[in-house]
């Protein structure tokens, strides 16, 4: 990287307030009067870009993701997608962590603008409503049991009482077994499942159910109450239900 280039360049953006220093060889610190919430400054750094001459990689060294971590963890599908999200919409990539938008040098202004715009989105992302993330719930359940379970062929919106109008999410089978899995997202849901389990029993049917729970701790007190009654088994949050289903269904299936 041509850092006298770059400097040259800075120097005629100076009502930015930018500057510029070394910190490892070829690797430069950029100075950027652009804040996060809780005042710190933005981390930028510039390098020289894979890509070529007369390209500069506009990057943070990891460090916006180090921030996040503190006080947020993208360990679920949903979260994954609306930072994969983030990083598309604002041009960004990721390179394990290292989150950089490579530029030409007349375009760098703008690119560093940029790039702290979506690391400012993505230290934001603890904010994002409750709803969005929970939203995506149901999908989320889908693709576990259609990635994760694909071995206990698995088919949705099955009606185990012919002409009764009361369906199983999921339907998962293991040494001619079969386990109706059921997403429970809410009050409404609990008492609906809750229902269809009293029907299959009073049908005699031969099941094993697995209730999988966006968030069982919000379920009210009777909801809670009538569903553990009558589940065989529970997973009070979706990542319980991907770390724990294949053994279950593998260990039931011999019971």
């Amino acid at each position: 990287m041509d850092i006298t280039r770059v400097e040259a360049y800075l120097d005629r953006t100076q009502s930015m307030g930018f500057d510029i220093y070394e910190r490892r060889s070829e690797k430069y610190q950029l100075i950027v009067p652009m804040l996060h919430e809780d005042g710190d400054m933005v981390d930028v750094y510039l390098q020289e870009s894979p890509r070529g001459e007369g390209y500069i990689r506009v990057c943070d060294f990891g460090l916006t993701l180090m921030r996040l971590s503190y006080t947020y963890d993208i360990n679920t599908d949903t979260k994954r997608r609306i930072f994969e999200s983030i990083l598309i919409n604002n041009g960004v990539e990721n390179d394990g962590g290292n989150l950089y938008l490579d530029t030409s040098l007349d375009r760098l202004h703008e690119s560093i603008l940029q790039f702290v715009g979506c690391a400012q989105k993505v230290c934001n992302m603890r904010y994002w409503g409750r709803e969005v993330i929970r939203s995506a719930f149901y999908d989320d359940l889908k693709a576990c049991i259609t990635s994760d379970l694909a071995q206990f062929e698995p088919i949705a919106d099955q009606y185990p009482i012919p002409d009764y109008p009361i369906s199983v999410d999921w339907q998962l089978t293991h040494n001619n077994r079969d386990f109706f899995v059921f997403g429970v997202r809410g009050n409404n849901k609990a008492k609906v499942v809750t229902i269809a389990l009293l029907e299959f029993q009073k049908a005699n049917l031969f099941f094993m159910s697995l209730v999988v729970h966006e968030d069982m701790e919000e379920l009210g007190t009777n909801e809670r109450y009538y569903l553990t009654n009558n589940a065989d088994t529970q997973y009070p949050a979706l990542n319980e239900f991907r770390d724990r289903a294949a053994s279950d269904i593998r260990r039931f299936a011999v019971a």
